[in-house]
């Protein structure tokens, strides 16, 4: 049984869970059509719930819901609703935090702030299935809004959709893209190439420094084992590599074994060679 907490809005409501003692919205058309405040009601099964937490990453979520327009927590659960559409298990708690960015996004838009985001190319090619919905995120803003966000925005929505499925927060999600640019910047630098963003060497590159990366944290052991080969066949490269990996290593906070280092040297070694 619930008891209605506030209508936000013919297809919003704020409720309590009377048996578990905690805050819940409802989402779904004409869920609050002719509610009242402290009103009781069953579970609507044919409607989105979320379970609220006192805190998120934005901040406690009474402050959240009381600021944001409730057309744009209608609009997150739409991307959420996609996302679990795609992906299956998704972290709903996401829906404050990426309704208020979404809000936020639309105030700066209005005020001709700027938008912009320096690692949107590197969030779109890491994170694909991921943009994907976050682009179809967007025609449902201009749906609802009349404003159609730029990518360098869509790429934000991305790294939200991406937390969701990660468990990490936002913020840890955008570490991921500026490590492994970082990282390019400095092989390009160190090797002294260029590396065309979006070029296929680019590509190649991020992919595996993201799958590097993915396996270290999985604690996923590397088959192969090049090792002494690089060291002595492709010796600068190999030092490049470590270089770069004791960096991800302290940045990450877990370790690189050799193995990686010397497959990220062999991939450093066909750039220089090519």
């Amino acid at each position: 049984m619930y008891c209605v907490k506030k209508v936000l809005n013919n297809n919003a409501v704020l409720a309590v869970d009377l048996r578990r003692k905690e805050e819940v919205i409802f989402l779904g058309k004409g869920v609050g059509f002719n509610k009242k405040v402290n009103q009781p009601f069953e579970d609507p099964k044919s409607v989105k719930k979320y379970h609220l937490q006192k805190e998120t990453s934005k901040g406690p979520s009474d402050k959240l819901i009381s600021a944001v327009d409730p057309v744009y927590l209608e609009i997150a659960n739409d991307i959420i609703r996609l996302s679990e559409e795609k992906f299956k298990a998704v972290d709903t708690n996401i829906l404050l935090p990426l309704a208020d960015h979404i809000a936020f996004s639309i105030v700066r838009m209005n005020s001709r702030m700027d938008l912009s985001n320096p690692f949107s190319e590197d969030i779109r090619l890491l994170f694909e299935e991921e943009y994907a919905i976050a682009k179809k995120g967007r025609e449902i803003i201009r749906e609802r809004t009349g404003y159609s966000i730029p990518d360098d925005e869509v790429s934000y929505i991305t790294l939200y959709i991406h937390s969701a499925l990660s468990d990490t927060q936002v913020s840890q999600s955008l570490k991921i893209p500026v490590i492994i640019r970082e990282s390019i910047e400095r092989i390009e630098k160190e090797c002294g190439v260029r590396i065309d963003m979006g070029s296929f060497a680019y590509n190649r590159l991020l992919y595996h420094i993201k799958c590097m990366m993915a396996r270290v944290h999985n604690n996923e052991k590397l088959n192969s084992d090049m090792i002494e080969f690089t060291k002595e066949k492709c010796a600068y490269a190999f030092e490049v590599a470590g270089e770069i990996c004791e960096k991800l290593s302290r940045e990450l906070g877990e370790p690189f074994t050799e193995k990686e280092v010397s497959y990220l040297a062999l991939h450093i070694e066909r750039i220089r060679s090519a």
